[in-house]
Formats: structure tokens, C-alpha cells, sequence
């Protein structure tokens, strides 16, 4: 009762609720019930009332159900599926399906598909009437064997539904999908035909051309193994090569099982040719009129004859290139893709001419330059080698083809080209003509593959001549170039220096594998400019006075002195006057752009200077050039003139008898050099009397004289003073005399002063 009580409430709601849900493509339309679990509810497959007029589903418009009609052994089970479709073809989910066993049919529901969650989920009412909805997601159906190939896939929007029957007969079952509106598409009628029968159909084979073949198949009882006679098997040959049913003379022959169900049928060749013939095959239980059973087709099947000739097939390799008389293999493989033998193998190979045979293995029959190896019978999937060594005697390209033949008139070949190269060497060497000494000189070698084959290990050898030196001290210098592939070129650069001038022919040579050899020379002069300076002037000078020095530079080398610059130092002492050949002073120099000095040319200037003080003087002039230095100096002495000037005044002039008067003596060194000894005498005359002396020495007085000791120095424009007083004896207009020797003067100096006394 309650069981009921909950069907009726699920109606009763989706009769409220089913206005709202109508059009819902997705949704269940005709059963609305909300999830449960365990119960089975069976749901109305329509709604009630008004919507049972109408097409409340409008996306449902079709029912398809594979298959419709089969043949299966009694005792198993079948499986049908249906599919709701859109007007596009499209799957529909969640839409039922009922399954309907007519009245008068053998066989039974087995299960339906149950899946899903919903109370109203796939049942069986009974044996002969069950409700399914197609799935929401893909499934696979595995009949629970470990044969996945049986499995059935399910895509969403399909459903399901097993039959079965231990009798012979057939089933007729209604698949009706309630939400389609159109009777004609809503249902699909399903017959199946249920037989006590199982059958083997025999496996493709695989024979040699030319032979026969026998295809048997097994009819028996499902129920017990047991064979079942007088079944009548058709085999039809549907394509393939030239073959016909032994006994028959055609493509076609009928053959009754005997007591053991076997059904035998020979095939034949009418023409030993390969390939497939596809075998068409029908089982078809005979009619029985005392029982008024008609005829039946049981299964059909099929199956296939491969007919398989002996093949030979042979390739052939070789190295794509090669160099002149090295040597290489050409590599020959035969073999038998086929499952049956091939007889009598023998390859042949020809060399052309330029390729000379050396060895093989297997060793080969040789006649000129033709080769052959007998191999003997290849079975099916065997294979051979056969390696062959030989080598190029010239250049080009060689195309060496190998063949096979067998005893059934086969036969194949396949070429190798190979591309016989050689090498060539060519060294290319520059290098300046002509250097100065102290410019370095660079050698660019080139070595170039003037051949169509790869060089290897080239090296250039390069042994320097005498004079000449790398950088770094070495005398020879070595350029690894490794492999030249054909046309390439590598270069080095070379930095030497010369040690001397001279002509310098340097020569280098390249090897390379193979005897590869070529050199090459070049010839650079290396010359130097060589400058000699020599400088005249005075030996002596007296200080003020002016000394004028003559300079010539000369370029006594084989090259131009370029740039050349001439300077002359002018050490303290000196002072600049004037320049000739506009050279100019700065910073205690004098300079002159004398430009270039070609070879044994020469350039003289002047330069005047005034000495300033005593001494010797050292004037150095050193010119430059490009690659050229040389200097020349000149030595002068200074000396100074000493030149004293002697002075006497007297003060007071006159005076009294008895009164003093003082003399004042002054000697001035006016010259350039330093008095020595300088010696004052002073002569008193007879009116006069000395009083007193003082000076720069101590004074001696005897009787009249007045005598000063030596003044050792006084250095030119000094002064040294000396007074000597005296007193007037008597009247007289005096004379006071004053004598002045040095060690410069050859003769005194004498200076009076004359005195009035009164």
C-alpha cells in the first residue's frame, strides 16, 4: 500500500510540475519523480490528462534499435540498443524506452539497462515487458569474460536491453519510445531467430603459388558440441588471382557437412600467380519438408588465400665519395622476403672502369672486372652479405650496380654511386716589398684545395731567413690548417721583425695526406734611414759675448728620413738669440721641422747664443726620424775679463796747514771676471804727514808710504774702499799718488789726487 501510495504522489506532482518542465531537452519529460534509492517505481510513460494529447516531448522525433534482425545460438544472450534522436540526428538523454515481447515468441528479458540513480530508473516489469531510459554519460557493457573485444560501448543518449531462449525459434520484440509523438517513427520491430547450432569458418591461410589449399568449416549443436549433418556450406571466391574450386571447374561450390559437421572445399590455381583470394562463405540449414521447416541461412562469413611466390631482392651500398686510390667497400645485400625458397641465387657485379677489385667476402669468381658468387637456396626470410673492397684509380663519378637472378627466373639489382675525388694544394704567400727596419713585417699565407676531394692535415712550414725573427724569438713558424674540404681556403698572418737591412726571400711550403705538397715565396727589401748629425762652433767665449754653432744633418742610410726633427739643447748659461731655417725656442730648446732626408741628402742650420757665465758648456743637438735617431754635441769655454777701475778723492780740498784731509781709495772690479791679489800703495807727498789708514786689508806705513796687504778676491761689479788720512805740514799744491797691481794686469794702474794746502 505504501509502495503505491508513493507512485500516486510522484504522479500527482508531475502533473503540477510538468507545464514548467515541458521543452527541457535534457530533462526526463513524462516522470517526474524525485530520487530514491532501492524501490522500483513504475512511472506513467506519459503525462496525464491534457499533456497526453499533445507532443509534450518536442525534441524527441525518432526510435532506432540495432540490430532488427540476427541469428544467434540458443542458450546465449543478445543485446539491443536503442537510440533517441533529435531532428538532427543528435542523441537525446534521459528519454524512455519500453521493451516488448510479442505474444507466441520463444525467448525471454534478461535484463534491461538499470542505470542511473533515479527511482524510475530501467526495470523489468516481467519476463516480456521492461523500461529503460537512454544514458546520460558514455558506458562500456562488458559481459563479464576477460575478452574485451566482445564489450559493447554505450554512447549518452542510448539505452539497452538482453534477450535470451533455450529453444529454437524466434522473438519478436517491440522497442516503443513514448515521447515521440509520431506513431510511424515511436517504434522499431526486432526479430530474432534462435538456432541449436554454432559453426567455426576457417582462418585465412598463407601457401606458396602453385599449390593447393583446403578450407574446411565445423557445423555443430550449441547445446552439445555435437556435429550436425547435411548442413550445406557455399564457398565463393569473390577476388583475386586466377583460382577455382577443386571438383566444381568454378568459382563457387556447395558442401554438405558430413557426420563429423565438417564441410571441404579445395581451392586451385588455374595460374601460379600471387595474391589474396577473398573467400565469401555461407551456412544455410537445409529445408525439412516432413516437418515444414524451410530453409535457413545460418551465418555467413569469410575468409582468404594468400598465394605467395619466392621473391629476391638485393641492395647495394658504397661510400658517396672517396679520394684517389683509397680504398673502400661496396656493401651487396640479398635476401628472400617470401616464406618459400628461392633457388640457384647467384649475384653478379660489374665494375666499371676506374674501380679497381681488390678483395670480397665471400670470395668472389673473378674474370676481368666482372664478379659473381654462387649462394645457392635462399628459404624464406633468409638473407646474405657480401662485402667487396676496392679502389679508385682516377677521378669522377661511378655508378656500380650488382644483380641477382634465381633458378624461377627472378631477378633484381641496385646501383651505389660513389664520387672518386682527389686533393690539390696551392700556397699563396704576400708580404710587404719594402719595410723600414723598425716597421714589422707581416706575411699572409693562403693555402687553398684547388681539388674535388677533402685535404687532410695540411700544415705550412714556414722556416724564417737569417735576420728575420718572430716577435716572440722564434725562426720558424708552423700553421696547422687541418682538413680543406674541396675550394676551401684558410689563411694566417705572420708578424716578423728584421734584425739588419738587407733583401729577405722567405719561402714556405704546405704538406697535406697523400703526398699533398706546395710552397710558395715572397722577397721584402728592408731598408733603414741612418742620420749623422755633426755640429762646429766657438772653443771659447768671453761671457756677453755672442757664439753662433752651425748644425747639418745628414741621412747617410737607404731610406727617406721622414718626419725629421732637429733639436738643440741650450743648457743654462746660454741665452737665445736667434735661429736660422725658422726654428723656434721654447722650454730651453731650439727646434727645426726639417721634413724628409732622402738618401745622402743633407740640411745645415745655425743657431746664436750669447754666453752668461764662466765655465765650459756642453750643447747637445739630436735629430729624429722616422726609424732614425742620431746627436752631436759641442763643447765651449766661457771665460770672464776682470777690469778694475781705481778711484781717489780727497775731502776736504784745501785745507790748513796742520789741518786733516782724508783720501778715499776706490777699486771696482767692472769686468766679468774675479780679481785676485789686488795690491794698494799709496805715495804721500813731503807737505804731508800720515794720520791714520783703514781698508778691506791691514795697511803698513813706512815713512812716506802707506802699503795695504794683497786683497785676495773681488768678484766682478764689487767694490772695495780704503782711506788714508794725512794733516798738512807746510804749503803746496800736492800730489797724493795711488798704485794698484792684480794678478790680471800686466802693468800697474796709478791714480793721483792733488791737495791744496794753505
Amino acid at each position: 500500500m505504501q509502495r503505491t501510495n508513493r507512485s500516486l504522489a510522484g504522479l500527482l506532482v508531475a502533473a503540477v510540475m510538468v507545464s514548467g518542465l515541458i521543452g527541457c531537452r535534457q530533462h526526463m519529460p513524462h516522470s517526474f519523480t524525485w530520487p530514491a534509492s532501492g524501490d522500483q517505481i513504475p512511472t506513467h510513460p506519459k503525462p496525464p490528462e491534457g499533456g497526453y494529447y499533445k507532443n509534450w516531448d518536442p525534441y524527441a522525433v525518432e526510435l532506432t534499435v540495432t540490430p532488427t534482425k540476427a541469428l544467434n545460438p540458443v542458450q546465449t544472450q543478445h543485446v539491443l540498443i536503442a537510440t533517441v534522436l533529435d531532428e538532427d540526428g543528435e542523441p537525446l538523454k534521459n528519454r524512455r524506452v519500453e521493451w516488448i515481447i510479442s505474444e507466441g515468441s520463444v525467448g525471454d528479458i534478461v535484463e534491461v539497462d538499470e542505470s542511473g540513480w533515479r527511482a524510475s530508473r530501467g526495470y523489468k516489469v516481467d519476463n516480456h515487458f521492461a523500461v529503460s531510459h537512454t544514458n546520460n554519460f558514455d558506458h562500456v557493457l562488458d559481459r563479464g569474460n576477460d575478452d574485451p573485444s566482445d564489450d559493447i560501448v554505450l554512447t549518452k543518449g542510448q539505452t539497452w536491453c538482453v534477450i535470451t531462449s533455450p529453444i529454437e525459434g524466434e522473438t519478436y520484440i517491440t522497442a516503443y519510445a513514448p515521447g515521440i509523438y509520431d506513431w510511424s517513427k515511436h517504434k522499431v520491430f526486432v526479430t530474432k531467430t534462435w538456432q541449436d547450432v554454432q559453426w567455426e569458418c576457417p582462418e585465412p591461410a598463407t601457401n606458396p603459388i602453385g599449390t593447393n589449399h583446403e578450407f574446411t568449416t565445423w557445423v555443430g549443436k550449441y547445446s552439445d558440441g555435437s556435429p550436425l549433418q547435411g548442413y550445406e556450406v557455399t564457398y565463393k571466391i569473390v577476388d583475386g588471382p586466377p583460382a577455382t574450386f577443386q571438383g566444381s571447374g568454378r568459382d563457387s561450390i556447395v558442401v554438405k557437412t558430413d557426420s563429423e559437421g565438417m564441410a571441404r572445399a579445395t581451392i586451385v590455381q588455374t595460374q601460379a600467380t600471387g595474391g589474396t583470394n577473398n573467400v565469401a562463405i555461407d551456412i544455410v540449414r537445409p529445408a525439412d519438408l516432413q516437418c515444414c521447416k524451410p530453409a535457413i541461412k545460418i551465418a555467413e562469413c569469410q575468409t582468404s588465400k594468400t598465394w605467395i611466390p619466392p621473391e629476391i631482392n638485393i641492395s647495394k651500398s658504397a661510400p658517396a665519395q672517396k679520394m684517389v686510390n683509397e680504398e673502400f667497400q661496396y656493401s651487396i645485400r640479398v635476401w628472400n622476403p617470401s616464406s618459400v625458397p628461392a633457388n640457384n641465387v647467384v649475384v653478379t657485379d660489374t665494375l666499371p672502369n676506374g674501380i679497381q677489385y681488390v678483395s670480397s667476402q665471400p670470395s668472389a669468381s673473378v674474370s676481368g672486372s666482372n664478379l659473381s658468387w654462387s649462394m645457392g637456396t635462399f628459404e624464406g626470410g633468409q638473407s646474405g652479405q657480401i662485402s667487396i673492397t676496392v679502389r679508385g684509380t682516377r677521378t669522377g663519378e661511378f655508378n656500380n650496380c650488382a644483380e641477382v637472378r634465381t633458378a624461377e627466373g627472378l631477378s633484381a639489382n641496385d646501383c651505389a654511386p660513389t664520387r672518386i675525388v682527389s686533393a690539390a694544394l696551392a700556397l699563396e704567400k704576400t708580404c710587404p716589398s719594402e719595410v723600414m727596419i723598425c716597421d714589422p713585417i707581416e706575411y699572409v699565407l693562403s693555402v687553398r684545395n684547388t681539388g674535388d676531394g677533402p685535404a687532410t692535415n695540411v700544415r705550412v712550414v714556414d722556416n724564417l731567413p737569417d735576420g728575420l725573427m718572430t716577435r716572440d724569438g722564434r725562426n720558424s713558424v708552423t700553421f696547422d690548417a687541418g682538413t680543406l674540404n674541396a675550394g676551401e681556403t684558410k689563411q694566417a698572418r705572420i708578424t716578423v721583425e728584421a734584425k739588419r737591412t738587407g733583401t729577405f726571400v722567405n719561402r714556405a711550403t704546405a704538406t697535406g695526406d697523400g703526398g699533398l705538397t706546395a710552397s710558395a715565396e715572397c722577397t721584402t727589401v728592408v731598408r733603414q734611414p741612418v742620420l749623422v748629425v755633426t755640429k762646429s762652433g766657438p772653443n771659447v767665449r768671453f761671457i756677453g759675448r755672442p757664439a753662433e754653432y752651425q748644425i747639418t744633418v745628414s741621412n747617410k742610410g737607404d731610406a727617406p728620413a721622414r718626419d725629421t726633427v732637429l733639436v738643440d739643447d741650450a743648457p743654462g748659461g746660454l741665452e737665445f738669440i736667434q735661429a736660422s731655417d725658422n726654428g723656434s725656442m721654447s722650454g730651453g730648446r731650439v727646434t727645426w721641422q726639417l721634413g724628409t732626408l732622402q738618401p745622402g741628402a743633407s740640411k745645415t742650420v745655425t743657431a746664436r747664443y750669447k754666453a752668461l757665465r764662466q765655465g765650459s758648456i756642453r750643447n747637445t743637438a739630436t735629430a729624429k726620424a722616422y726609424c732614425a735617431e742620431a746627436t752631436a754635441a759641442s763643447e765651449m769655454a766661457v771665460k770672464g775679463i776682470p777690469a778694475i777701475l781705481l778711484e781717489c778723492v780727497d775731502n776736504p780740498d784745501p785745507i790748513e796747514i796742520g789741518q786733516p784731509s782724508t783720501y778715499q781709495i776706490t777699486v771696482t772690479n767692472q769686468g766679468s771676471a774675479v780679481g785676485t791679489n789686488i795690491r794698494i800703495v799709496c805715495q804721500l807727498p813731503a807737505e804731508q804727514e800720515h794720520v791714520s789708514s783703514d781698508g778691506p786689508t791691514r795697511a803698513a806705513v813706512a815713512g812716506n808710504t802707506v802699503t795695504f796687504d794683497p786683497l785676495p778676491t773681488l768678484a766682478p761689479k764689487a767694490s772695495a774702499t780704503y782711506r788714508v788720512q794725512v794733516k798738512g805740514l807746510r804749503e803746496g799744491d800736492v800730489r797724493f799718488k795711488v798704485t794698484l797691481t792684480s794678478d790680471q794686469m800686466t802693468s800697474p794702474a796709478e791714480e793721483t789726487e792733488s791737495t791744496h794746502i794753505y
